[in-house]
């Protein structure tokens, strides 16, 4: 375990041991909370395993404090019938774990396909699902072989699709109509997303992650997924990613864990620049440059997202929650989340 003064860079093992011990005693239970990110999923029969597991691992990493697996922060459902299972590509049975639920209580729906030859052979009801959540305006995610369902059930009309390169020509003459690139680790098109699988799915989700969740969660996706000290992080280092698949420099990927993992609290930028072994003036320049925002005002975004989330999980008085965050009284604390939030914290509770 390393000190509360210090960070080790020496191990991934070691690193995760390390936020694991400075969560474990803060972690709250939060069965009630509205999640930040909900996406419900759809599987075709033959659907190909790591394009599941490509959406569920980073909501899974974004969904908590640490390394643990509540779905606090994120939630997600493979729907269907009741004793329903689609068998993946690899002969790996997945079982639904939710009927067809509302799809406006989910962000995004995402549809995962199968064998092209397979297509046909998905329950009835989810392509009746998938056609009243586009009437409901819920952005649709087509994954893989996913784009052609979507394109089948006339979902692409008026939207580019991103098709993986092997299945560019059977698209093509599928749906000559409809325009789509082969060269795109995934394209958002209003209410339509599409995305060709693989490590592309990883691109997706760390955008989405950051968008819905904040740059702390999708910091820690990055760390727990990809963090390696090769400089280049495979479809990480394409072009359409966020800003933390960008982090080429090590130093600057666990300096936003080193924030995040504290909340914010107990850290300074001067700090984190010495834990990382960067001087004062470099970690300022360095952490503009991939965040596009001051250190300063990263870790005030982390602390004012632990606040949050103490208001809406837990009966402690705000003034408490104040000091809690690192803020020096109720009334700074007040001031700062309503120029965050739009809304006084004792209106959002």
């Amino acid at each position: 375990m390393v000190p509360e003064s210090g960070v080790s860079n020496e191990g991934g093992e070691d690193y995760v041991h390390w936020l694991d011990g400075l969560w474990k005693e803060r972690l709250l239970t939060a069965r009630d909370r509205k999640p930040d990110l909900t996406i419900g999923i759809l599987l075709w029969p033959t659907f190909p395993m790591m394009s599941l597991t490509g959406i569920v691992e980073p909501l899974r990493h974004a969904a908590d404090f640490a390394d643990n697996s509540r779905p606090l922060y994120c939630r997600w459902s493979i729907m269907g019938e009741p004793g329903h299972g689609a068998v993946a590509s690899c002969g790996i049975r997945v079982q639904a774990d939710a009927a067809y639920i509302n799809p406006t209580d989910f962000d995004y729906i995402v549809v995962i396909g199968g064998l092209l030859p397979h297509l046909r052979a998905a329950p009835a009801r989810h392509r009746a699902y998938l056609r009243v959540a586009a009437s409901a305006g819920v952005p649709i995610i087509g994954v893989c072989t996913g784009v052609f369902v979507l394109a089948q059930e006339g979902l692409l009309a008026g939207h580019k699709a991103s098709v993986h390169p092997f299945h560019g020509e059977d698209f093509r003459m599928a749906f000559p109509r409809l325009a789509f690139s082969t060269r795109d680790d995934f394209l958002i098109d209003k209410a339509r997303i599409t995305v060709p699988g693989g490590i592309s799915v990883l691109s997706l989700m760390t955008d989405l992650i950051r968008t819905h969740c904040g740059p702390d969660r999708a910091a820690k996706v990055v760390h727990q997924l990809s963090l390696t000290e090769q400089k280049a992080m495979s479809t990480f280092d394409q072009e359409r990613a966020t800003i933390f698949r960008n982090f080429t420099d090590t130093r600057i990927q666990r300096a936003v864990v080193l924030i995040e993992s504290r909340k914010g609290r107990g850290v300074s930028p001067e700090q984190a620049a010495q834990a990382v072994g960067l001087s004062p003036r470099q970690f300022a320049r360095l952490f503009q440059q991939h965040t596009n925002m001051t250190p300063k005002r990263f870790i005030l975004e982390t602390r004012l997202r632990y606040a949050r989330f103490l208001v809406e999980n837990s009966m402690m008085p705000m003034t408490s929650i104040a000091f809690e965050t690192g803020f020096s009284d109720s009334a700074h604390f007040a001031t700062a989340f309503r120029a965050r939030y739009g809304v006084a914290p004792s209106k959002l509770r």
